[in-house]
């Protein structure tokens, strides 16, 4: 099977673009509605705060301890490390350690981390200590002494240190409030439009603040993650698309194709000018366990009545035909005789060849016309419930009152009660052409599988071999003053039997001279 011909099956193609659709729509809605860049740089922030509160309060640990020397707090100050009243001396950051410490903590990552003193001062930037491997420090000048900013400008915040505008108000403002003893976490922009997540965490030494740790991410990292998080998108979009493919392809190969090939087959019926294909080109599908498998036996079980029913219409016609020629070709005759005759005696004995060729003809009209529409009208007819009992009870003094009858229980059915009726007058007009009357007895019984009626005779019974042909349309086997009969009486009866869910059987009595009539009928027509 190539792929244009799955397609040319519209219910294969609608299968594959509706799951497509349908796994493309929800990929769509995770791109486009999704909060992926801000997920990430919250995510990500989250995680740069948890880092710098660690090296913050590593570095505050490590300060003031080998150098015994600090610097001075003016309590005047609003400064939370001011514990008691005057000048106090605080702890300062160690340079040694804090080096260390950056070099343990940010070498493996990518950020970037700057440790400002208590007069806001660029003491370590890890940029130039990672890749230079020089350490930038300097010595706290006397608490008396002024800060020349001027004679460290590398070291300095200010302008130079930072990008110019609103990115070095907002590092400013992040150190100021670090200073208060506050945590500051925010997102900006560089000028070559890069995002950068900056934490400012105030370092303490127990309460007093002796510094500030500015980490910061490297530029353009949320893009890289938010790029790298739709490229694992993509990715797995890729592979489930790939396998919702398969699958579409799977499930359409296994619902289409049957069912193609299964509408393939039926149009070869309704397309054949000849001769009907055999039934066995019908697909067989029987094994599938499911609506497929159904599909495929009531088709295959369709083709075979159908093939059966024309099979029976085109013997039925041949049939017909034949019993028609045989009364028109003794009525032919016997007008040919009649023209050619004077004698009175001869006249009379060709009328009434012509009378009984005539009843003859007229009454197999009748049964043939019954069996055409046989079938239409059982499917038309309504069921009732009555009870068998009463209908022969009924039936039978109307036929002959000689017929015994015998009833061993009531037996109640839902079935068409004209048809049933049709089905005992033929038998027991059947029994009579082979039996008086008083030698008929017909018996109702049952048991839990149905109602039986026997119709019991005292002829010279069935020859052998004749049980299932006996119900064959326009057979007959019955003795002379009985030719009026069609043939098509217990033809007809096994066909009205069938359609309750019953049956009729003939075979020879036993112990007995005579034959036996048997009608089954379900319980309740079932």
């Amino acid at each position: 099977m190539n792929v244009l011909s799955f397609f040319k099956s519209g219910l294969s193609a609608r299968l594959v673009v509706i799951n497509s659709l349908g796994l493309l729509g929800f990929f769509t809605g995770i791109l486009v509605l999704g909060q992926t860049r801000e997920s990430l740089t919250d995510a990500y922030t989250q995680s740069l705060e948890v880092q710098a509160q660690i090296i913050a309060e590593a570095l505050g640990e490590s300060a003031g301890d080998e150098t015994g020397a600090g610097d001075i707090i003016n309590p005047d100050e609003s400064n939370e490390d001011t514990v008691q009243a005057g000048q106090i001396m605080a702890p300062r950051l160690n340079a040694e350690l804090t080096e260390q410490i950056l070099r343990r903590i940010i070498a493996p990552t990518l950020n970037r981390a700057r440790v400002y003193d208590r007069q806001r001062q660029l003491v370590i930037d890890s940029d130039v200590l990672l890749h230079s491997g020089a350490v930038i420090s300097r010595d706290l000048p006397p608490p008396s002494s002024q800060i020349q900013k001027d004679n460290l400008p590398a070291l300095n915040l200010t302008p130079t240190d930072a990008n110019k505008g609103s990115r070095d108000e907002a590092l400013l403002g992040a150190i100021n409030i670090a200073m208060q003893g506050e945590m500051r976490a925010s997102a900006q922009r560089t000028p070559n439009d890069d995002d950068i997540v900056m934490v400012a965490v105030p370092v303490q030494h127990y309460r007093a603040i002796i510094g500030v740790l500015l980490l910061t991410s490297p530029p353009g990292e949320i893009d890289r993650l938010v790029a790298a998080e739709r490229t694992f998108l993509v990715k797995v979009f890729l592979v489930v698309l790939s396998v919702t493919l398969v699958l579409s392809f799977t499930l359409a190969g296994t619902i289409t194709m049957p069912v193609r090939r299964l509408a393939k087959a039926i149009q070869a019926f309704q397309a054949s000018g000849g001769p009907l294909p055999p039934p066995s080109t019908v697909p067989d599908f029987s094994n599938r366990q499911d609506e497929i498998g159904d599909l495929s036996l009531a088709l295959r079980d369709m083709v075979n009545r159908l093939v059966n029913r024309l099979d029976t219409i085109e013997n039925f016609a041949a049939d017909v035909a034949h019993e028609l020629k045989n009364p028109l070709a003794s009525i032919n005759s016997a007008v040919q005789s009649l023209a050619a005759t004077s004698d009175d005696g001869a006249r009379q004995e060709l009328m009434g060849i012509l009378q009984a060729d005539i009843l003859r003809m007229n009454r197999l009209i009748t049964d043939i016309s019954e069996a055409s529409r046989l079938d239409a009208e059982l499917g038309r007819a309504i069921a009732e419930n009555f009870d068998l009992s009463d209908l022969l009870k009924q039936m039978i003094p109307l036929v002959n009152s000689d017929i015994q009858l015998k009833i061993k229980t009531k037996a109640s059915i839902n079935a068409q009660k004209d048809r049933i009726a049709q089905i005992i007058r033929n038998l027991l007009d059947n029994a009579l052409s082979f039996s008086p009357a008083q030698d008929i007895t017909v018996r109702l019984d049952s048991d839990r599988t149905g109602i039986f009626v026997h119709v019991d005779d005292a002829g010279p019974g069935l020859p052998d071999g004749v049980e299932q042909k006996i119900f064959d349309r326009f057979y007959t086997d019955r003795p002379d003053g009985h030719d009026l009969h069609s043939g098509l009486g217990l033809s007809i009866s096994q066909q009205i039997a069938r359609a309750h869910g019953g049956n009729l059987t003939a075979r020879n009595r036993i112990n007995a001279y005579g034959s036996r009539f048997t009608l089954f009928l379900p319980h309740q027509g079932k």
